[in-house]
């Protein structure tokens, strides 16, 4: 596509794509990536191509019983998740809408199974279990390939029954890492995460973008995780302050397929900042919620270029980054525990199968 059409010519070429053509362009071209993060660009393509998107809401109420439902974004329709096992406890989403969920065993209440799922097309697969007697820290879903055929990497953090290790003359926190991966249909077993003694993994969910992943660590730093390399590293984040806990003043998450951080300063003012390609931080976003909140709320996604989301009491609530005009507020039946963004078709994606096919294609090159 010449990125020299006009600007209306753009938007109507775009709108008619498919989400994979579309995260494709989104790739390869800013000008197209800009204008696909636009307000009207996305409700025009939802109305277009049948898309779900918005965020999956996962409330805990008395009991510790787990109530899963859907907050549609802006012209889009809602999803029943009425199809997922009693109590599924969501752990991650991914951008081409998959989720990954763990229920109780349906013979052993001492433990849980592990599924994959196209909530969409009602796609649930049980995976093979990891090493469940570990307590899960943090899970998160990756998507690194889709030709020839879909390849999906899950990672997992648990707890070891004796996190500290002992070094020469350091102590060290430490965390069993495993992952699934479609390709193999198995999980495995990487070295220890090793962090600082007394840095500890955050409850955030992890932020998944551009092939790594991200955590939040409680020294305000981030843990990143890159799937191709499957190397852990870590950086600072762009201000480095312990004086307010971090999940309640500050805490990562997307802005535009990048990174973002949002943090609210002492005169209640919310920062965004997000991470250029360079690795260098650029504050993008000031803005006020004092009008709508008090001050108390929290910022907890982003999701367009000009819309912000927050949990409210018994609801998710769409807001303008500019004048804080609300845009959507969607009831839900407890207050939200987690959100997960969610955006998907209604293509099946056969998300089982993939170990075979691959098998299949390696000895039909074989015979060759």
């Amino acid at each position: 596509m010449d990125s020299k059409f006009s600007y209306d010519m753009n938007m109507e070429i775009l709108s008619r794509t498919t989400l994979k053509t579309l995260d494709t362009m989104r790739c390869t071209n800013t000008e197209f990536e800009k204008l696909t993060y636009e307000s009207y660009f996305l409700n025009l393509y939802k109305q277009r191509n049948n898309i779900v998107s918005g965020f999956l809401v996962q409330n805990l109420r008395k009991g510790c019983k787990y109530i899963n439902e859907f907050a549609p974004s802006c012209e889009s329709h809602s999803l029943d998740l009425g199809f997922l096992p009693p109590n599924a406890k969501i752990l991650a989403s991914s951008e081409q809408g998959f989720i990954v969920f763990e229920s109780p065993h349906p013979r052993d209440y001492k433990l849980v199974s592990y599924h994959v799922c196209k909530p969409t097309t009602k796609e649930v697969l049980t995976l093979p279990n990891p090493k469940t007697r570990y307590l899960t820290k943090n899970v998160a879903i990756l998507v690194v390939g889709s030709k020839p055929i879909l390849h999906y990497k899950i990672v997992r953090l648990s707890e070891p029954k004796k996190p500290v290790l002992r070094g020469r003359d350091k102590l060290y926190t430490t965390y069993k890492c495993e992952i699934f991966d479609s390709m193999t249909w198995e999980w495995r077993l990487l070295d220890l995460v090793i962090l600082p003694f007394g840095v500890f993994l955050t409850n955030q969910q992890a932020i998944t973008t551009r092939g790594s992943i991200y955590m939040p660590l409680s020294n305000n730093d981030v843990l990143k995780f890159e799937a191709y390399s499957e190397k852990w590293t870590t950086f600072s984040l762009p201000i480095q302050t312990l004086e307010y806990p971090f999940g309640t003043t500050s805490h990562l998450i997307k802005f535009e397929r990048k990174l973002g951080f949002a943090y609210r300063t002492t005169s209640h003012l919310w920062e965004l900042w997000v991470l250029t390609n360079d690795e260098s931080w650029e504050r993008v976003h000031v803005f006020d919620t004092r009008s709508e909140d008090n001050g108390i709320s929290s910022l907890d996604a982003i999701y367009d270029s000009d819309t912000r989301v927050m949990r409210e009491y018994e609801a998710i609530a769409f807001y303008r980054f500019k004048g804080g005009d609300h845009i959507k507020k969607v009831l839900t039946s407890h207050h939200p525990y987690r959100i997960f963004t969610f955006r998907s078709d209604f293509e099946p994606i056969h998300l089982r199968g993939h170990k075979d096919v691959h098998m299949r294609m390696n000895s039909l090159y074989n015979k060759s």
